[in-house]
């Protein structure tokens, strides 16, 4: 199966396996041929908070158009070496990564310990951990994904996030706020993938732990809906949201799967890819007929590439003894490969004709002018990459490639992004000049 490579990047995404040690050189070339079948854009890794994902890794899946992101699952309420992780996000911002994810289901009493969560004020405390980790994040040039919510869950999600989010609000946590990214499990919940969908203004009955009969709520795919008309609410704007476990009826631990749930999931996995990849619907009359998925969902990361055991897999996984295991998944994607192009959008990669400069590095100017040590402390880079140097960003969105020298307050994350809609490949180098130098020289 070719890709068709006006459809990248793609917003489809996989997890990974579900551990740490699938990080050999043998996985990667063994499964980056079968991302490329799949014209896979994401891919959701497990990292520990004391041991780095290899650099060739990493590097490796950037340098085809796939984006990792990576799942700390730090434990809630418990001391973290800061000093240790700050290195780690120091590194995996050097080699390229964008996406983290420190917490997971910060609303389910199960990630607490018993003590903590009886006490008050749970969502401060928990912002009081989360609000240093992700400023430490974006200090490094990294994104902080706001952490998952069990869908209703023990403190119910929609009211978590929308105290979550005004609490940050009045502690004037205006960087975490314009860089926010959220994640959400777009469960089906074991209802038709449109279940909620229009969110709260469509369903004005509905109220946290309350869903009258008659009425729908964010327990469903659409629960981004949901998560968007709070954001709207209380920040005024859209955010990109990051779907994670996209189609499958729970959480994978919870799911005792029959061959009928298990078939289930196949179609409506097929379902969502089709309305991804085709960006219509499905003809009306088919089953679980998917309303359009908007542009505001970065990625929609599907359960689950395989299992930490390669012969006997997930009955949910992708692929089964390192072979696909549903023809109803992969012959959609290769006929959806095969339908006519989507047009180009903010979200596409352009054509290279619109790229004619290779490499840009991208410096920062200051009210008193522009940096000489900056210039100094390059030279090396630019004579091995031969890179066109400059200070314009229309310039550099005219690169394949854009090197951004300087930290966030110098040259803003806003500003990469925008390159990023342009198709270009951005990576931020930040740090003293020392510290500048030393990762030039390791590129």
């Amino acid at each position: 199966m070719q890709v068709n490579k006006n459809y990248l990047p793609s917003r489809i995404g996989l997890h990974y396996f579900s551990d740490t040690v699938h990080y050999r050189v043998d996985d990667l070339k063994f499964w980056i041929t079968e991302f490329k079948k799949l014209n896979l854009g994401w891919l959701v890794l497990k990292s520990d908070s004391d041991r780095a994902i290899p650099e060739f890794f990493l590097r490796s899946l950037i340098q085809e158009n796939i984006t990792p992101i990576l799942e700390f699952n730090l434990p809630v309420n418990h001391s973290i070496n800061s000093k240790e992780l700050r290195i780690l996000l120091q590194v995996y911002a050097r080699w390229g990564v964008r996406y983290v994810i420190f917490y997971d289901r910060p609303n389910s009493k199960e990630s607490w310990p018993a003590s903590s969560w009886t006490q008050q004020d749970l969502v401060e405390r928990f912002l009081d951990q989360y609000i240093p980790l992700a400023r430490q994040a974006l200090e490094e040039g990294l994104i902080p994904v706001f952490p998952p919510l069990q869908p209703g869950g023990s403190y119910w999600d929609t009211a978590f996030l929308r105290s979550c989010l005004t609490n940050l609000q009045r502690r004037k946590q205006e960087i975490i706020l314009k860089n926010l990214v959220l994640a959400a499990y777009a469960h089906s919940n074991n209802k038709d993938l449109n279940w909620g969908m229009g969110g709260p203004q469509h369903w004005p009955q509905t109220k946290p732990y309350i869903t009258p009969e008659g009425s729908q709520d964010q327990q469903g795919f659409r629960i981004y809906d949901w998560y968007q008309a709070i954001s709207l609410a209380v920040l005024q704007k859209d955010v990109p949201i990051i779907l994670l476990q996209s189609g499958l009826p729970t959480f994978p631990e919870s799911i005792t799967a029959s061959d009928e749930i298990v078939k289930k999931t196949w179609l409506n996995e097929k379902d969502i890819l089709e309305a991804l990849v085709s960006q219509k619907m499905l003809k009306e009359g088919e089953e679980n007929n998917i309303e359009p998925i908007p542009s505001q969902i970065l990625s929609c990361n599907f359960w689950l590439l395989a299992d930490e055991n390669q012969v006997q897999s997930d009955p949910f996984s992708w692929y089964q003894d390192l072979k696909p295991a549903s023809p109803l998944i992969f012959d959609c994607m290769e006929q959806c490969l095969k339908t006519e192009p989507v047009k180009p959008s903010p979200t596409t990669i352009e054509s290279t004709n619109n790229h004619p400069i290779r490499h840009y590095i991208l410096l920062p100017t200051y009210e008193w002018g522009v940096s000489d040590w900056h210039l100094e402390v390059i030279q090396p880079f630019i004579k091995k990459h031969k890179a066109t140097t400059g200070y314009s960003t229309q310039e550099a969105a005219l690169s394949a490639r854009v090197t951004v020298i300087g930290n966030p307050q110098s040259i803003p994350e806003e500003t990469l992004e925008a390159l990023r809609q342009k198709g270009c490949f951005v990576e931020r180098i930040s740090g003293d000049g020392t510290s500048i130098a030393t990762q030039l020289i390791e590129r």
